[in-house]
């Protein structure tokens, strides 16, 4: 079950992790790998490889990369009040796992269920792409043309639009995707990511209680 609906997700990660692999080795070799096994997050690796290029100081990379993130804190509290009980350790196994897709895969598979095993396995599947199609970029990244792997990134995006429409199911859905959407391309940076979540959150809540 968990392969099943892994399996579209961790092929768009092979090919979107390969492109990273390519344009980090430069910089980074082998420990691009260890980047992407550590960190586990396309748009903070990317945008961290971008402002490396630029030679930013490495605070201004840290504080960016924590702000493009922060996101994940608003799916791990969602998380949390689906696997309450659940002891701390297993707790953060399955955090470090989340990302936009595996957030958006499970959740309609563990909501009710409360089956941490899915998730954790869901994560790790797609982690194992992650890190596996890094390590194959950096070794046979020479040999992909340059067109190619440019335009690999934005399958990353492609892709959550995908599961996104997917998963709407209802009046109340429709509208906190719409709002999020709107909120974050006008105000067009990482911030805006946050508000636009939290206003997603709210837009959805209050038609949820209007059309129930």
């Amino acid at each position: 079950m968990a392969l099943r609906r892994a399996l579209p997700v961790m092929v768009s990660y092979f090919f979107i992790s390969m492109a990273f692999g390519v344009l980090a080795s430069p910089y980074f070799g082998s420990l691009s790998v260890l980047m992407s096994l550590s960190v586990f997050a396309g748009a903070a690796q990317f945008i961290a490889l971008r402002m490396v290029e630029e030679n930013a100081d490495i605070w201004l990379i840290i504080l960016t990369t924590l702000l493009i993130n922060s996101r994940h804190l608003l799916m791990s509290s969602y998380m949390s009040g689906i696997f309450r009980g659940l002891n701390p350790i297993k707790r953060a196994v399955m955090a470090f796992g989340i990302t936009d897709e595996t957030f958006a895969v499970g959740i309609s598979s563990v909501k009710g269920t409360g089956d941490w095993g899915f998730q954790v396995r869901l994560n790790f599947l797609a982690l194992s792409a992650w890190v596996s199609g890094t390590a194959f970029g950096i070794a046979f990244g020479q040999l992909i043309p340059e067109k190619i792997y440019s335009i690999l990134p934005f399958g990353l995006t492609a892709m959550f639009i995908a599961i996104l429409t997917s998963s709407v199911r209802g009046i109340s859905y429709a509208v906190s995707a719409i709002v999020a959407g709107v909120i974050a391309v006008v105000i067009g940076s990482s911030t805006g990511i946050i508000f636009a979540a939290l206003a997603g959150i709210v837009a959805g809540g209050v038609a949820e209680r209007w059309t129930g």
